[in-house]
């Protein structure tokens, strides 16, 4: 959406929009947004406008001495057709000087528009499945998008690692993921949907509750392992025993902790492990 703004607290808001109604411009809304310009930070007042704004900040600029913007579609830089571009608006000086500065990226692969960090009160959105969600993400947020399934849930993880994930997700909800020093990863997990996110360091991951359970196994932590197990539904559990008895095959001719930590929770949950040779343990 086109804008024109002025510095703010250098002109009333109503004179604002009186100049734009003058230049042919509907106005559509109001914010206040801060942009970082090569003089520092600069808070402007924003009008949200229908209408051809090219040229409008230097009218501004010139017609009443303030520091001006535009925005609108001749600021897009880059090709939308390769679906990955920015959004800028045209800072101008009174004394002439003009500046370009990118505030948006807009990702058409991830559905993603995420402010740069050389703008202040614009808020980025991630849509999935038609529903674009403010970012960064809640821990609601999270939790919703989990029962969206695999490929939601993949989009999180795909926009964070390429985009950070102090971006993508909030800090309230990174606190609700952040794992005990010394305890096991911290995860939710989604039974119906058979999956698991799991939030460890600063990586966000999507898992089969069954991979989580083996995670959990093999770093020690059998009895949180068992806990997942223990609340998951029938289905899910008969794919967790297989899945141990398949893993713990994998790691018996090697030995060591894996081994243990799978035979021990092999026990735990009923699945029979065969005994080996008297030679075999000698």
């Amino acid at each position: 959406m086109p804008w024109i703004g002025v510095e703010a607290g250098k002109k009333e808001l109503k004179e604002l929009k009186q100049i734009a109604e003058e230049m042919g411009l509907r106005v559509l809304g109001e914010r206040e947004i801060e942009v970082k310009t090569r003089r520092g930070w600069i808070k402007f007042v924003v009008l949200e406008v229908a209408g051809f704004v090219e040229g409008a900040a230097r009218e501004l600029a010139r017609m009443l001495g303030v520091i001006a913007l535009e925005a609108g579609p001749h600021l897009v830089l880059g090709e939308t057709s390769a679906r990955l571009w920015n959004e800028a608006v045209l800072v101008v000086f009174p004394d002439g000087e003009e500046e370009t500065i990118p505030i948006l990226t807009y990702d058409g692969f991830l559905d993603l528009r995420l402010p740069t960090d050389k703008v202040k009160g614009v808020e980025g959105t991630l849509t999935i499945r038609g529903k674009p969600y403010r970012l960064p993400l809640s821990a609601d947020d999270l939790i919703e998008i989990y029962k969206r399934g695999e490929d939601a849930l993949k989009k999180v993880e795909k926009a964070a690692s390429v985009y950070g994930l102090g971006k993508i997700v909030s800090s309230e909800a990174l606190k609700a993921l952040r794992k005990a020093r010394r305890g096991p990863p911290k995860y939710e997990v989604d039974y119906d949907a058979g999956l698991a996110l799991v939030h460890e360091g600063n990586t966000l991951r999507t898992i089969a509750v069954e991979t989580l359970v083996l995670e959990l196994a093999v770093k020690g932590f059998v009895d949180e392992a068992y806990k997942v197990y223990a609340e998951a539904p029938e289905e899910i559990k008969e794919r967790i025993r297989r899945s141990v008895a398949d893993e713990y095959e994998l790691c018996k001719s090697i030995g060591g902790l894996s081994a243990f930590r799978l035979r021990a929770l092999a026990e735990k949950i009923g699945v029979k492990i065969e005994e080996e040779e008297e030679g075999e343990k000698e």
